[in-house]
């Protein structure tokens, strides 16, 4: 569990897997009377203040490949990505996943030259959806890294939760 001065009067904390049919606790939200929703307060655990978010000139060579390797870790970098700049598409080219800090898988075969400026972003600001023991929905855009949300919290919806919004805690 995320220990800071924000979380240390939580009970307990639960990995967040957006959903926009599920309420947090596992439950169809369809099936499940208000009446009976369990609310959360939800931790921003990564959100990117800016974009783009890093980059780097120091690649290997990709030769009509997926794989791209970088000489120096870069832990910024993130599956669902978009890599642009070097000979890349001019719409550049989305990051399927990312081995480690220091290779990633691109989701289409490129050829890039060694050391090519390549620019790592997100096509959308950082936002994040919830449904509230109100039942309202609010989209948060740019929330804080390390930030709680201000409202008691039913359900992340996966759509509408994007930009780069991960490691999410649910706090009761």
């Amino acid at each position: 569990m995320i220990r800071n001065y924000y979380t240390d009067s939580y009970k307990s904390g639960i990995t967040v897997t957006p959903s926009d049919t599920l309420l947090l606790d596992g439950r169809t939200k369809s099936t499940t009377p208000q009446g009976a929703w369990k609310e959360y307060n939800i931790y921003i655990g990564e959100s990117p203040t800016a974009l783009p978010v890093t980059t780097t000139s120091d690649n290997t060579v990709v030769s009509n490949s997926t794989n791209v390797g970088l000489a120096s870790p870069n832990a910024q970098v993130k599956a669902g990505m978009r890599v642009t700049g070097g000979t890349l598409p001019a719409a550049g080219v989305l990051i399927a996943s990312v081995t480690n800090s220091s290779n990633y898988v691109l989701a289409s075969a490129q050829s890039i030259a060694a050391n090519s400026t390549l620019t790592y972003s997100y096509d959308s600001e950082a936002k994040i959806k919830v449904h509230t023991i109100n039942n309202e929905v609010i989209t948060f855009v740019k929330p804080a890294q390390g930030f709680v949300l201000p409202v008691s919290v039913v359900q992340v919806y996966a759509t509408g939760t994007e930009g780069g919004i991960s490691d999410l805690v649910a706090l009761s």
